[in-house]
């Protein structure tokens, strides 16, 4: 029969494996933050302001039968200084942001990179800043959550 301290050994050591991990799920979300952060510094540092036009919104991904379309996303047409025009779409659910404040036709601000005009974006706190914010809260999340759940149980425990 095992002791009530051998199990106690064994909880600590799945709970110390546990948060271990979840650190590392952490730190790797803080790394993707980063890499979201330099794309999103790179294209606002080198890249070109235009206005571009709001010509439809258009829904995507499907999350059950009942629920066909989870967000919607502008589509934007911009002219890049050598007059090609270029067709970007948005990149996070802008319904509550763009489509309540423009119609499509509504100027918008693009910027785009001048090598790769496809790799444009909308000028917006949302297109540019959510994935970097998103990751960084999750993975700051990943890291702090175990260390505080094992010392709280822990505090419990005596």
């Amino acid at each position: 029969m095992a002791k009530a301290s051998d199990l106690n050994n064994k909880d600590l050591i799945v709970g110390i494996s546990a948060a271990v991990l979840f650190i590392v799920v952490g730190i790797v979300l803080l790394y993707v933050g980063f890499y979201f952060y330099n794309k999103v510094e790179k294209i606002r540092e080198g890249g070109v302001k235009t206005e571009g036009t709001i010509i439809r919104y258009e829904r995507r991904g499907t999350r059950t039968p009942q629920m066909k379309d989870m967000f919607v996303v502008p589509i934007v047409k911009f002219q890049t200084v050598t007059g090609e025009e270029i067709v970007v779409e948005g990149k996070v659910d802008n319904t509550s942001i763009l489509q309540n404040l423009c119609e499509g036709g509504e100027q918008v601000e693009i910027i785009y990179d001048p090598l790769n005009p496809k790799n444009a974006v909308i000028n917006t706190f949302a297109e540019l800043w959510f994935l970097p914010l998103l990751t960084w809260v999750i993975g700051i999340g990943f890291i702090l959550v175990p260390p505080f759940t094992i010392w709280k149980h822990y505090k419990e425990q005596r």
